[in-house]
């Protein structure tokens, strides 16, 4: 485009009240380095038109359309990948959530991902990931809803064995141990993974859970482990059947014959002693008051001694009850680590069920 020919002075412009050339410069500026225009001496070179309104006009006009022309191109020929790219990046925003321990954000970032993307590459391992999300922060219901309405809508899902796996997981968390054994049982029926022994290992930890040792043998002779690990197994049947349990019945008893005899019974012999020294002392404290007549203070002493002999059977059979469930505790934990199923947490003590899975 060639430079304008027609000139306008100052004076016209203040002759019509629009003596205002910065404005006007402002847009010669922002057009001049595409050599449409440029200002030279005193005068501002213009279009044919004689009038600062349409002047105006006729700037913007070709400055919008300059943008658009500019705009156009990215629009027209934009890079089909680049929502494959959008599509990767939410999946590995969310995965990167989880990996960090961020539950409740990669929950909404998997549910993002799968609202926009239904269909997606990773859709599958998305909605295995937004259950396993949902079981980190204990939302065990939530979790088994997530991974039993998968099962049904793509019952031919990669991720098959690893959601019936960490269902089986779920359900055994909420107490409901038979139907976790049941999912468990089914991935060594159905199942093509290398979970199938995991699966298998699982069940038989369960059934000891439930010192159902005679079944755990049955099952473990068609399960498909060496003949090594089924030895292993076998000794720990043995071992879970010959643990030292103490009878809270026993303990109770002894405590109520003697106080201090249940504790001693249950190798507590400091609670032992504590316990035979305070009923001693209060048992004698109201004798000895009502041998001297004080009839009232004998009573009082009375109901106080028959309080400690009351809390020390108690606590003779609470303590049995605890030390046979750290018994069942150390066992199966034991138990558990020794065949990979359990793992020790480095940011608490407890302990979480593997899944031994790469994605």
């Amino acid at each position: 485009m060639g430079e304008v020919s027609c000139f306008v002075d100052r004076s016209y412009l203040a002759k019509v009240g629009l003596n205002r050339p910065k404005v006007l410069r402002m847009f010669l500026a922002i057009l001049r380095p595409y050599g449409m225009v440029k200002v030279s001496g005193s005068h501002l070179p213009l279009y044919r038109y004689r009038h600062y309104r349409w002047t105006l006009y006729m700037l913007r006009k070709y400055f919008l359309g300059l943008l658009f022309a500019f705009l156009l191109p990215s629009l027209v020929c934009s890079n089909p990948a680049e929502s494959l790219s959008s599509e990767e990046s939410q999946f590995a925003f969310a995965y990167h959530l989880l990996q960090h321990h961020d539950y409740s954000r990669a929950i909404t970032e998997f549910k993002r991902y799968l609202f926009l993307y239904p269909s997606g590459a990773q859709a599958d391992e998305a909605n295995y990931l937004l259950g396993e999300a949902l079981f980190q922060t204990k939302s065990y219901k939530e979790a088994i809803i997530q991974w039993e309405g998968v099962l049904k809508q793509t019952p031919d899902t990669p991720f098959k064995d690893e959601t019936q796996f960490k269902a089986g997981r779920a359900f055994w968390e909420l107490g409901q141990e038979d139907q976790a054994m049941q999912l468990w049982e089914k991935i060594l029926q159905e199942g093509h993974s290398s979970l199938r022994s995991t699966a298998a290992r699982a069940v038989l930890w369960g059934l000891s859970k439930q010192k159902r040792y005679d079944l755990a043998r049955e099952k473990l002779k068609t399960f498909p482990l060496m003949d090594s690990e089924k030895e292993a197994h076998e000794a720990f049947f043995q071992k879970g059947e010959q643990l030292p349990y103490k009878s809270p019945t026993t303990a109770g008893a002894l405590a109520a014959i003697l106080p201090g005899a249940g504790h001693l019974y249950l190798n507590r012999q400091q609670d032992a002693l504590i316990s035979f020294s305070l009923n001693g002392l209060f048992a004698w404290a109201a004798v000895s008051s009502f041998q001297q007549g004080n009839s009232g203070l004998g009573v009082l002493l009375t109901f106080i001694e028959l309080a400690w002999y009351s809390g020390n059977i108690y606590s003779a059979v609470n303590t049995a009850h605890k030390i046979n469930r750290k018994l069942e505790t150390d066992f199966l934990e034991g138990y558990g680590v020794r065949f990979g199923l359990l793992s020790s947490s480095p940011s608490s003590p407890s302990l979480y069920m593997v899944l031994h899975h790469a994605f």
